[in-house]
């Protein structure tokens, strides 16, 4: 299962950088080809999801293609949410993966652990790697959050993460505990497809 919870959203800028469609994002790193920032959602989060479980290890993640190669990834970002304890600590995860068939697990691309938190909730958190020395040389790669507490029954114990229903790209996935299998975000609670708010900015090696 997944908790979801449907939540106002009080933004403080309408001309936040954060809130540009994907169109003009891409307009905008046109203008510097070595460098792009790839996002899936709108920056309007319409939702917040937390793993339904009472065990730590749950994840939800987004599969990024970049648009150039060899392509160094330097930051990534997560909305976390409001609701439940927003300041909780997670575990940030990047590894191998495809469009189709989801994160693999088996090629972790990180060199150390990596844990990070938000200060307050409905908050872009920004977290740098460019010190993991990370280099997609083809393909994609997948970027998680990794529940290190359990969110409980409706994801009140812990974190949740922002979601965007307009316009889902068949990105995000989602996973109930360490052990549980990958599934399509679109395939849990017989909601529909949406993505995850997680972005990742590289850079041209």
């Amino acid at each position: 299962g997944l908790a979801i919870v449907a939540v106002l959203w009080i933004l403080s800028s309408c001309g936040n950088s954060d809130q540009i469609s994907s169109d003009a994002a891409v307009q905008a790193n046109a203008v510097n080809t070595n460098r792009e920032e790839i996002f899936y959602d709108d920056g309007i989060p319409e939702a917040q999801h937390s793993p339904w479980y009472n065990k730590p290890g749950g994840q939800l993640a987004v599969v990024f293609t970049p648009a150039f190669y060899p392509a160094v990834l330097t930051e990534v970002r997560f909305l976390v949410g409001i609701s439940g304890i927003p300041t909780t600590e997670f575990r940030v995860r990047v590894f191998n993966g495809t469009v189709s068939d989801g994160p693999d697990e088996t090629h972790d691309l990180l060199k150390s652990e990596v844990t990070a938190s938000a200060e307050f909730g409905n908050k872009w958190v920004d977290v740098d790697l460019l010190d993991q020395n990370i280099v997609i040389t083809n393909g994609d790669f997948c970027v998680s959050m990794e529940w290190l507490t359990p969110p409980g029954d409706y994801g009140r114990d812990a974190q949740f993460i922002g979601v965007d229903y307009s316009k889902p790209d068949g990105r995000s996935w989602w996973k109930t505990d360490s052990v549980s299998r990958w599934q399509r975000i679109e395939d849990v609670a017989n909601v529909g497809d949406r993505d995850l708010m997680i972005r990742a900015t590289v850079i041209k090696k």
